[in-house]
């Protein structure tokens, strides 16, 4: 429910505000080494999931990569950050319009006046009207729905003295706040755009932001150590499931590719634990062209859409891949056959019709 409700759903910050402490735990902090920190958020109830965001410190800034979901989550991510250096935070960068990466980006304008806010300019303007429209359903209609449900079913158990109150309040306060974050966001948008590159000097240490095709969405941008050898990803991959909703399979594919040229020997993805090897990046790329080729002679012998769906989840050599990605975890087999194979073989039959564009699809 948690992700599938996301997409729809889907002061100043030197600390964060006692309501966000009391909502939020404090992020998880693992230091990656040579000044690059990985800041991991908890679920904002059963409500969303929130994106990785990194910092990279150098000696002249701190370049922040993913600003969060929601205020109180890059308020809690900075107040972490402020322990580990007082060098200021000179660039931010949004590495999609996913509002799981960017909500929080006013936390960052606020605090540092002179900030950067860095993104490609495809992603600036679906930010600029596009993505907020998507998600206006989830805070006007589905997340308050779904509160309201949750506050019966607390009426019922408080009604019958049952020992579950306690759980199923924490619950519900967890669920309000994540509206009353989401209603309150002041989006912030990019200042800088990208179009296909462009290296930072931090001072002592150059990084490069790279856009090699539409991919996951029309304007993913990674982040490149060059001399670390270390990738930051976005939503190009994640550990272990990647969401292909909204994807462009072949530019998909062509940036993996990409990526995998760059031979990085630690990857950081948009969700979830970094990544010592290649070997999620390789099997989700192998995975992908299976399915495509899968789905094309499906759809070239007139096969419906869901028929297709079907019979791609069938093919042993899909299965054999899900396996490899899954860990073998069966309890995650539901979870891949709709976001690496519903979502992905829908886009595949898309893109071969050729109505693959810039703009944000409606959910299926």
């Amino acid at each position: 429910m948690r992700r599938r409700l996301s997409p729809i759903a889907l002061a100043v910050a030197f600390a964060p505000s006692l309501l966000a402490a009391q909502a939020l735990p404090a992020p998880t902090v693992r230091d990656l080494g040579g000044g690059i920190y990985l800041f991991q958020t908890a679920p904002y109830g059963d409500v969303g999931l929130d994106g990785n965001s990194v910092a990279i410190v150098g000696d002249g800034g701190v370049l922040v990569f993913d600003a969060n979901g929601t205020p109180a989550a890059a308020e809690a991510v900075l107040a972490q950050l402020r322990k580990l250096t007082t060098v200021p935070v000179r660039y931010l960068v949004l590495s999609h319009w996913h509002w799981d990466h960017w909500y929080g980006a006013e936390v960052y304008a606020r605090t540092f006046p002179k900030l950067e806010i860095i993104a490609h300019e495809r992603t600036r303007a679906l930010m600029a009207g596009p993505a907020v429209a998507f998600n206006q359903p989830g805070v006007d209609e589905q997340l308050p729905a779904h509160i309201a449900a949750v506050d019966a079913r607390l009426t019922q158990l408080r009604q019958q003295r049952d020992s579950g109150v306690a759980r199923v309040e924490r619950h519900l306060a967890a669920d309000r706040f994540f509206l009353e974050q989401k209603r309150g966001v002041r989006h912030t948008l990019p200042t800088r755009t990208v179009r296909d590159s462009l290296t930072i000097d931090l001072g002592g240490r150059t990084l490069q932001l790279l856009h090699h095709d539409r991919a996951i969405t029309p304007g993913d941008l990674y982040l490149y150590l060059p001399r670390e050898r270390v990738v930051v990803l976005g939503d190009l991959l994640i550990n272990p499931i990647t969401y292909s909703l909204f994807c462009y399979p072949s530019g998909w594919m062509r940036t993996l590719d990409a990526i995998a040229a760059l031979e990085a020997r630690l990857l950081v993805p948009g969700h979830g634990d970094p990544m010592t090897d290649g070997s999620l990046l390789s099997a989700t790329r192998a995975l992908l062209a299976r399915e495509y080729a899968v789905a094309r002679t499906l759809k070239e012998g007139g096969v419906a859409l869901d028929s297709a769906r079907s019979a791609v989840l069938a093919d042993r050599e899909v299965q054999r891949l899900r396996d490899v990605i899954t860990g073998g975890d069966a309890s995650r087999r539901e979870s891949f056959a709709l976001y690496l194979v519903d979502w992905y073989v829908r886009r595949v039959y898309q893109e071969l019709d050729g109505t693959l564009d810039d703009s944000i699809p409606r959910l299926p």
